[in-house]
């Protein structure tokens, strides 16, 4: 992505993360059926690396839900001046982050909750309203979705292969280690932990404990300690 076009791309995340569309707004953009496919796993891990599955929300709080993770992804998307490691990860696909990855990640989230974008959100109604296309919203999300069902196997490959020799660095920035492994629940298959090298030591880390960034090269404890 150009210097430029990457700047109003920022410009037009910022807005719409203050817009009071959000965060439905990132639902509403034109994106490409290929992007899409490239950022579902990226979708999917990080559901599965946060416990978001059906049983793991209360009624009534996808939104809040899908609202935080949305605006934690879009704040990790901003800060990242350069955007070099989104770049390393994704190649051609880093330009169509920002809405490509969004939109998986909603869908991903309501997948996972066993919901609908018309059991959280009257999109007919904000069709209506912004006069925009509804068959082509639907159509995305049938799409979408129809790739989530099919690609937990692979979101698991691709968590594995961009997981493993991550550093890990504590709160206040200090390195922990690096990431040697991954943990499993046997029964269900996630992902519940990594475990973690630091020279002869060797410990594991709950998935509950960190803040795992979809295009960064390090993993962030979220306290002091919680190695």
């Amino acid at each position: 992505m150009k210097r430029g076009g990457e700047e109003e791309e920022k410009e037009k995340v910022i807005a719409y993360l203050k817009s009071r569309l959000f965060p439905w707004n990132f639902i509403l953009e034109d994106v490409e059926e290929v992007p899409i496919e490239h950022f579902v796993p990226y979708a999917i891990q990080m559901c599965e690396a946060k416990g978001i599955t059906k049983g793991s929300v209360k009624d009534g709080e996808a939104k809040a839900i899908i609202a935080t993770e949305l605006r934690d992804a879009m704040t990790e998307y901003l800060s990242d001046d350069r955007n070099r490691e989104l770049m390393e990860i994704h190649g051609e696909f880093a330009a169509q982050y920002p809405f490509a990855f969004a939109q998986c990640l909603v869908h991903a989230i309501l997948y996972r909750l066993g919901l609908a974008l018309d059991d959280v959100v009257n999109l007919k109604a904000i069709s209506e309203v912004l006069d925009l296309d509804m068959d082509g919203i639907k159509r995305r999300e049938r799409f979408t979705r129809d790739l989530i069902s099919k690609s937990k196997t692979k979101a698991v490959r691709v968590f594995s292969k961009n997981i493993l020799d991550r550093n890990v660095i504590s709160s206040e920035g200090d390195s922990m280690g690096n990431v040697d492994d991954i943990t499993f629940d046997t029964k269900t298959g996630r992902v519940t932990g990594l475990m973690v090298s630091q020279g002869s030591v060797r410990s594991e880390l709950a998935m509950t404990d960190i803040a795992l960034a979809v295009h960064s090269n390090n993993i962030v404890l979220k306290h002091s300690g919680s190695k």
